[in-house]
């Protein structure tokens, strides 16, 4: 079987998916497909930042115990520890989250199983190249005309999963924001490239025939060229040509494209630099920020990744992301909620210095009595 160069997909396939949907799915197809997301500023920055995110966010592997005590499952098996012997292990979670975002889902195809039969290895296929259908509730996968074993695939949907539609979509699919960004930045690209208004006008009090204004022409512009000033002679004036920005690349229609994005993968639009004037949000500190954008727009993510990836790990086990990679707070905030903590007996020393990745100290894995 080919696993990275396959058919690219063509028409998609509307039989499977329910009556319902199908001329929203048809009418959405034709006003974009996934990869013209990559064309717009705000949809790489969405997309990119997100990415950035699941990239530095370890995944570990937990064992529930009898006092319902999460115990982390040591060694971290390899699915979750190196999933890839192509690519590291950030470059693998960022594939999945990136396919995710402009295709709806991420696919992947088990290359290795351990002695249990559960996958060590997964690559994620390229979602352009493969079609589904769905079988009596069922999706089944192609790479060009070969059906691909389910048993060997990894499925990891978006959050928006259509009732009755499993596969998943992504958030741009069918808000038609892609094709109003796309345009309004090519109408701005066009307008200059194709120099449809003079930077400047020469006015003469004289008629004059064309080869009469071509020599004139010529003459200032070879002036110009060589950086000398521009002598005009009598009856000729001439006039700087100006085009408001707002006119020529419809900038407040791309301000509100990007802010539109953004809101549509529930990120702030001051993440990507899109705030609309008169709105703001403010933080009153950085860590507060930082945990509201994670609650508002990962969180969501995280548990559908979880959960999916959950079913290709032994009963009892289960991998959650550690969000605290991600929610690392300044030194000063962080030394004095240890100091807190330590006073309050929840923690060790110890504890608190392997939290900063430092070695242990002698005597630092007892809690001091707590102080009143």
């Amino acid at each position: 079987m080919k696993l990275f160069r396959a058919e690219r997909r063509g028409t998609p396939n509307f039989d499977r998916i329910p009556t319902a949907y199908q001329q929203y799915f048809r009418d959405a197809s034709q006003m974009m497909t996934p990869l013209d997301g990559l064309k717009v500023a705000a949809v790489v920055a969405c997309v990119g930042l997100r990415a950035g995110v699941f990239a530095q966010l370890p995944l570990k592997v937990y064992r529930d115990s009898p006092q319902g005590i999460a115990a982390p499952v040591s060694p971290t098996p390899d699915l979750f520890r190196a999933p890839s012997d192509a690519i590291v292990p950030s470059v693998w979670k960022s594939q999945m989250s990136i396919s995710r975002d402009l295709f709806g889902f991420a696919l992947g195809y088990i290359t290795a199983f351990d002695a249990a039969m559960y996958p060590t290895k997964v690559e994620w296929l390229d979602p352009a190249s493969v079609r589904h259908t769905l079988q009596g509730g069922r999706i089944e996968w192609r790479m060009g005309t070969e059906v691909l074993d389910p048993s060997m695939l990894v499925h990891v949907p978006s959050r928006w999963v259509l009732p009755g539609y499993p596969v998943g979509m992504s958030p741009l699919e069918h808000s038609g924001l892609v094709d109003l960004a796309k345009r309004a930045q090519e109408f701005g690209r066009d307008w200059f490239r194709n120099g449809g208004v003079p930077s400047a006008i020469l006015y003469s009090d004289q008629e004059m025939t064309a080869d009469q204004a071509d020599a004139i022409l010529s003459r200032i512009k070879a002036r110009w060229t060589s950086r000398q000033p521009a002598v005009l002679g009598s009856g000729l004036r001439y006039e700087q040509n100006s085009v408001k920005a707002e006119e020529s690349q419809f900038l407040e229609t791309v301000r509100q494209a990007a802010a539109d994005v953004a809101v549509s993968f529930n990120l702030p639009p001051e993440k990507i630099g899109a705030a609309i004037s008169g709105q703001s949000i403010t933080y009153s500190n950085r860590d507060q920020q930082q945990q509201q954008y994670l609650i508002d727009s990962i969180n969501p993510d995280l548990v559908v990744v979880q959960e999916s990836l959950d079913r290709f790990t032994p009963r009892g086990q289960y991998c959650k992301f550690t969000t605290a990679a991600f929610l690392r707070s300044d030194t000063k905030t962080r030394f004095e909620t240890y100091e807190l903590g330590i006073r309050a007996g929840v923690m060790t020393p110890n504890e608190a210095r392997a939290l900063e990745e430092w070695q242990p100290l002698p005597g630092g894995d007892s809690t001091p009595e707590p102080q009143a």
